[in-house]
């Protein structure tokens, strides 16, 4: 079992982080994860220690033994938020230079992003991300699942989010489709989201709520995460979104084989969504 959070802050009025902590409390007593995956934005200001400090004993002890693979937000201090969390072992070495590493776990191959400098569509970046992909370890998992902070397809009207949006599907979203990642897993515009499943161009691949790998082709479907006390925002009309809401929230995957399945919780621990991705076919 993987938990997904993103956009953990506080209330930037308040800087309390009352909610995350029961909302993570609650999601650890009763997922009982092995791994959680942290989509950027952890804190308000990552540079500034006494927010960790807040943040921490809000969190309490459910992160004791946990590893957490984090993906850099526009709020976080790479070098800071490097330190905080058991990381796995294929982390960056260099924190300040670029967020961008893999590792398996459970039949899961997850590539980390850093959707921070995507927008500058390096060549590097692109050329390590198709290394990545293009490997053994992602070419023998049952599953690749990509996380980063921004989104690929937004849900609330922000040209700057937009701008990076379209160049990030323009140079990295091709090379997602093409070596098969089924999920890519985004924070940034605090909301719940599901996209129906998208093509290369990012266009709607499937005009249906039924999300079965086996007959996807070349697709992905992306979901947003908003775990924080931050308000959530209100999202537009997306002809690609599934399913949205608009309340503090978290993704539970379970990957079996040739089924991945992935449950949106409320904090109270409600159903928002729920689906099951069937592998294809050998």
């Amino acid at each position: 079992m993987f938990l997904f959070m993103s956009d953990t802050q506080a209330d930037p009025l308040t800087g309390d982080y009352g909610a995350f902590g029961a909302l993570l409390t609650r999601a650890v007593a009763d997922r009982r994860p092995e791994l959680l995956l942290l989509g950027g934005d952890t804190v308000n200001d990552g540079a500034d220690e006494d927010e960790w400090r807040a943040f921490w004993d809000a969190a309490g002890m459910a992160l004791d033994g946990l590893a957490v693979a984090a993906a850099a937000g526009n709020h976080d201090n790479k070098a800071l938020l490097a330190n905080q969390f058991t990381l796995p072992d294929a982390a960056p070495e260099r924190p300040g230079e670029g967020w961008f590493y893999s590792f398996d776990m459970k039949g899961v191959h997850f590539v980390i992003l850093d959707s921070n400098i995507m927008g500058a569509a390096n060549e590097a970046d692109i050329a390590w991300l198709e290394a990545d992909l293009s490997g053994e370890a992602a070419a023998a998992a049952d599953w690749r699942i990509a996380v980063c902070h921004h989104p690929f397809l937004t849900v609330i009207n922000s040209p700057k989010d937009e701008a990076r949006a379209q160049t990030m599907r323009d140079s990295f979203l091709p090379l997602l489709v093409e070596y098969g990642v089924d999920l890519l897993l985004t924070g940034h515009q605090h909301n719940y989201a599901r996209s129906l499943p998208m093509n290369a161009g990012g266009d709607a691949a499937i005009r249906s709520d039924t999300v079965d790998a086996g007959s996807l082709g070349s697709a992905f479907v992306q979901l947003m995460a908003a775990s924080g006390g931050k308000a959530s925002y209100t999202h537009d009309d997306r002809p690609y979104l599934a399913r949205t809401a608009e309340a503090p929230n978290y993704l539970a995957l379970l990957a079996e084989g040739d089924s991945l399945s992935v449950t949106a919780y409320s904090a109270d621990g409600g159903v928002i969504d729920s689906f099951t991705l069937i592998a294809a076919a050998p």
